[in-house]
């Protein structure tokens, strides 16, 4: 029985920034992967992820348009819905096993359990953060705008209860021939945005159409996810300015020595704070901040 082909995708368009975050976690992946996947960049710059990579078999650089851009976004005219028009277009052309990943990620280990996962039909998010109505202060306020609407999709309907869980959708997979079944993400994404316009709407829809139909396997041991460490792009992006004419080796070096993993862990640690101690930190000059990091390494 031939293989199941394998795809780790990457979405890294609009800015110097996210080409940097997406070119250090592509460069962990190399690390920990003992048979690497193809690997799809769907990206606005090729050239700047050649300048670091060169030619490379196994990275493939779809071809996008700009309309096909814009249509990905939705009738609610998301960024956030991007990543669905990308697995959609994944699975069309490329099809197999599919795991998008988000370019603010860091691989731990080597993610060929998580395929193994996707190919017995498991669906795989980042992580549970655990019933909405029970979460941080924006999930709780989704919930209480959300709960009692009925969200038509096909011949679905999706609802809102307590009983709800949110799962981050920083890594996202699964078949392809799952992935035809996309565009319903979409339109639920769309209904959630048009009642409660918040950003996690996208994260929401997928943990609402993945739960309705099986139990989602985490990613979480596998890749560290820094999404509340916006503030550490300048820096990735300078790295890639001053360095990326070096070695693989060199240019990787460098990303390191910027303690990415370090500092997401310590202002998580501050995040989850109460928030009592949080603002008295604050009134005290004590609260967490960026570390400041000179101008060369």
């Amino acid at each position: 029985m031939p293989e199941v082909p394998c795809s780790l995708i990457y979405l890294a368009y609009g800015s110097d920034e996210l080409h940097a975050e997406a070119i250090y976690s592509l460069l962990s992946y190399y690390k920990v992967a003992h048979k690497p996947a193809q690997v799809l960049i769907y990206t606005d710059s090729e050239a700047a992820f050649r300048q670091v990579l060169g030619e490379r078999n196994e990275v493939v650089y779809p071809a996008v348009s700009s309309a096909q851009w814009q249509n990905w976004r939705g009738n609610s005219n998301k960024v956030y819905l991007l990543k669905i028009g990308v697995l959609g277009h994944a699975a069309q052309y490329y099809p197999g096993n599919l795991l998008f990943v988000d370019t603010d990620t860091i691989w731990q280990a080597d993610p060929e359990p998580l395929f193994k996962e996707v190919e017995q039909g498991k669906y795989v998010m980042h992580v549970s953060e655990g019933r909405l109505a029970a979460g941080n202060l924006l999930s709780r306020k989704v919930h209480k705008h959300l709960k009692g609407h009925a969200f038509p999709v096909g011949t679905q309907r999706y609802f809102v209860d307590e009983r709800t869980l949110l799962y981050n959708s920083g890594v996202i997979g699964m078949t392809s021939a799952a992935a035809e079944r996309l565009p319903e993400v979409v339109d639920l994404a769309d209904q959630l945005y048009a009642t409660y316009n918040k950003h996690i709407m996208e994260q929401l829809a997928f943990s609402l159409w993945f739960g309705a139909d099986r139990a989602v396997v985490e990613a979480a041991p596998y890749v560290v996810h820094y999404w509340n460490l916006k503030a550490a792009r300048p820096l990735l992006a300078r790295v890639f300015r001053e360095h990326a004419g070096q070695s693989l080796e060199e240019f990787y070096n460098q990303m390191i020595e910027l303690n990415i993993k370090e500092l997401h862990e310590a202002e998580m640690r501050y995040r989850n704070l109460p928030s009592w101690r949080r603002t008295l930190l604050k009134l005290i000059g004590r609260n967490w901040q960026m570390p400041r990091v000179s101008a060369t390494q």
